[in-house]
């Protein structure tokens, strides 16, 4: 139906919202048209995280040290740069003598009070000069120190096989003999061999023997604990005492009070020989017999 044949009404709703829709599209020119394709792909929307670097958090030098404005004294004794001790010296005096760019005035060691609690003018605090840098240093260590303590001595760790050599077992347990004296704990794994023959019941409690019989003849050493069944996997934990610190303050011995304790040591170390010859011989006559079952 044309338009020309609709009411007033009607054309106008037509030129609202028919004719609207009826325009032709804009057509571009072959010649214009652009070369590129219009439907650009998006790229994909990746997080991206950059890298940032905390700053190193240094920790306070007055948590552990007083200097400067913070010793609480109008007269102090004074070590300057050089070493050199001046007694009586102002405090704002001391402080004159460094670039305070470079160096702290270090409290050294607190003043004396009278029995009122006031400062005793005679026996003031005694400070002195030191450098930043060595400062710094000097905290640094014993930061470490304090680490050091609380993690508490290392553990060393040993293994031997049920199966071990006698050669092998002497080298390890002159080992375990070092770590113990040194104050060290040493936990000891026994396993069995991979490949080869497997030790027997006698040859393994004959290894485990001269081990604990050698922890025996170590002064304040002995068993913290053990797990595991002998023959397979079989783990002993054993402390040692710093001999090296412990003899320093030991007493002259009586002569025979000395002589029986060598004579108790040679006992020792005879019966740990004889019980490695027998473990050695064990380990020996056990190859014999797995010789002889295989035809040879």
């Amino acid at each position: 139906m044309s338009r020309y044949h609709l009411s007033s009404t009607s054309r106008a709703l037509y030129r609202v919202f028919v004719a609207p829709n009826l325009a032709p599209r804009l057509q571009i020119p072959l010649r214009c048209a652009p070369t590129f394709s219009l439907n650009i792909p998006l790229l994909p929307i990746t997080a991206v995280r950059t890298k940032t670097n905390k700053p190193a958090v240094r920790q306070a030098l007055s948590d552990l040290y007083t200097f400067d404005n913070a010793i609480q004294a109008d007269t102090i004794n004074l070590i300057d740069k050089h070493g050199t001790f001046l007694k009586n010296v102002n405090f704002q005096d001391a402080m004159r003598k460094f670039n305070r760019v470079t160096h702290h005035l270090l409290l050294i060691s607190e003043g004396q009070v009278n029995e009122y609690g006031e400062p005793d003018p005679e026996h003031p605090p005694t400070c002195k000069i030191i450098s930043k840098i060595d400062l710094r240093m000097q905290y640094n260590r014993r930061i470490e120190v304090a680490r050091k303590l609380e993690k508490g001595p290392s553990t060393k760790n040993l293994e031997l096989n049920w199966a071990i050599a006698g050669g092998d077992l002497k080298h390890r347990l002159n080992k375990l003999e070092g770590f113990l004296i040194e104050g060290k704990k040493v936990e000891v794994l026994f396993k069995p061999k991979k490949r080869g023959k497997k030790a027997t019941e006698a040859e393994a409690k004959g290894v485990l023997k001269a081990v604990t019989d050698l922890v025996d003849t170590c002064k304040g050493a002995g068993e913290v604990k053990r797990e595991g069944d002998v023959g397979g996997f079989f783990t002993i934990v054993f402390q040692g005492t710093d001999l090296r610190k412990t003899n320093t303050g030991k007493k002259a011995l009586p002569d025979n009070q000395a002589n029986s304790e060598e004579d108790t040591n040679a006992e020792k170390e005879t019966k740990f020989n004889k019980n490695q010859r027998t473990a050695q011989m064990d380990h020996a006559k056990g190859g014999t017999d797995a010789f002889g079952a295989h035809g040879f």
